[in-house]
């Protein structure tokens, strides 16, 4: 595809080894790098965004699937970016891809742009496709679907469903993964911002909780 390929190539044109190495450190070697920071990334990009921009739907998911299959993790930054100001015309129909998204090439930076930006925008319009999905996601083994039915709330703030939040947690209290107890702590952490007695109540009425998730959870409460 002729816009994958320009940006691959600028990508190329602007690669600095010595800077990879570091991002490539820092992400614990899970991918291969550029080595684009983010404001160079996106400037580099802009107008080509832009055309991805005006692409059909089909043609746009197209693009989405073959940046994100390239080894180097500048090119899943550039699929959010030009997906992630699109989330409010997104449906449940995009479920399947952000569901595979989510799972593939995992880790917090892409798993945590999605879910709480994405993914989040459209179980907020429709919660008959939020309960087909969270519900799954939870008893999911993987430990990425567990944290995405956790975080997904991040961004609703007094409209967090707190009695869904609760039960997503628990039914995932005792995990011993760092990623689902991180994320479990963020988000009560998130919604003691609104009401810190619940979180408070909800932390002390549970104690096989993690001290991690504990830890995270009550960090902002006096």
């Amino acid at each position: 595809m002729e816009l994958y390929n320009l940006i691959n190539n600028l990508c190329l044109e602007h690669a600095d080894s010595a800077r990879a190495s570091g991002m490539k450190a820092y992400m614990k070697n899970q991918f291969e790098f550029f080595g684009i920071p983010s404001s160079q990334r996106r400037l580099l990009v802009k107008d080509l965004k832009q055309q991805a921009m005006t692409l059909s739907d089909d043609r746009l998911w197209e693009l989405v699937g073959v940046l994100w299959s390239n080894p180097h993790r500048e090119m899943q930054y550039i699929a959010l970016d030009i997906i992630r100001p699109m989330s409010k015309g997104m449906n449940c129909t995009h479920l399947p891809v952000l569901e595979k998204m989510i799972m593939t090439k995992s880790w917090w930076d892409t798993v945590d742009s999605i879910v709480p930006n994405i993914v989040g925008d459209i179980f907020r319009s429709d919660t008959n496709c939020r309960d087909q999905y969270v519900y799954k996601w939870m008893d999911s083994p993987n430990i990425w679907l567990k944290r995405a039915s956790i975080i997904f709330q991040l961004r609703y703030q007094k409209e967090t469903d707190w009695n869904l939040l609760c039960e997503a947690i628990l039914r995932n209290d005792t995990s011993k993964e760092f990623f689902v107890r991180k994320g479990q702590g963020w988000a009560l952490r998130q919604y003691s911002k609104y009401n810190p007695l619940a979180v408070r109540q909800f932390v002390e009425a549970n104690p096989q909780l993690s001290g991690l998730t504990k830890m995270e959870a009550l960090r902002k409460i006096l």
